[in-house]
């Protein structure tokens, strides 16, 4: 059995599916197309070079953001109808968290770290975490100085994703890390087996309000209060 793993949040459309013996084959789409309209083919190639059936899908696993109010949608909302689709359970966490999942034999240092997404402007998103990954704040929403007036080189260091081409242009000499989504869509695979507290499970569309999106007003697509 293997694991789907979709993301919508980090500028591109990216499928991967990891099968039983952590093989994992990934696609997307380019940024000249809509998500919407190559979700489908993206999840379909992926399934292809697995040589897998979509009913061999055991568990999916969507970032629900923080980012594009639509393209969180396109995502979460594609993967909820598969997972109700073939009965199997989906689990959501955000992008941020994502990007602070690492391989069990990665060392590091006594410094913590901060997990960033570009947001609109000379802002960021960006969640705070320990050395070991361990969660130590909310998803904020800072601009690039007000991110270096508040984290120091010494103490934290950046994570971001390879999507991301550029370093951010911090004045700080900060130590960037890269992380690939091959390399976490494997690290989250074996993470649902030991139920991982990052890993939520999502039965509904009632996801917007942590993380929210960048959109003023969601009330629309909120689950109805009865």
């Amino acid at each position: 059995m293997a694991t789907l793993v979709i993301d919508t949040t980090f500028g591109l459309c990216t499928a991967s599916v990891v099968d039983s013996n952590k093989n994992c084959y990934i696609s997307n789409n380019s940024l000249d197309q809509k998500q919407s309209e190559s979700i489908v083919k993206v999840v379909k190639r992926s399934l292809e070079k697995s040589q897998l059936d979509i009913n061999n899908i055991e568990n999916l696993i969507v970032t629900n953001g923080p980012g594009n109010f639509t393209s969180i949608r396109v995502g979460v909302s594609f993967a909820l109808g598969i997972a109700k689709g073939i009965s199997a359970p989906l689990y959501s966490l955000s992008s941020l968290e994502f990007l602070s999942f690492f391989d069990e034999s990665t060392k590091f240092s006594d410094k913590k770290f901060i997990t960033l997404i570009p947001s609109r402007g000379n802002e960021f998103f960006l969640q705070v975490f320990d050395n070991l990954g361990k969660n130590l704040s909310d998803i904020k929403k800072k601009e690039k100085k007000e991110i270096e007036n508040s984290f120091s080189p010494s103490e934290f260091f950046i994570v971001k994703s390879v999507f991301h081409k550029s370093n951010f242009g911090f004045k700080k000499n900060y130590e960037i890390l890269e992380k690939d989504f091959e390399e976490v869509s494997i690290i989250l695979a074996s993470k649902i087996k030991k139920k991982n507290k990052k890993l939520r499970e999502l039965n509904d569309i009632n996801y917007f309000s942590q993380p929210a999106a960048e959109k003023v007003n969601n009330s629309w697509y909120m689950k109805k209060k009865k």
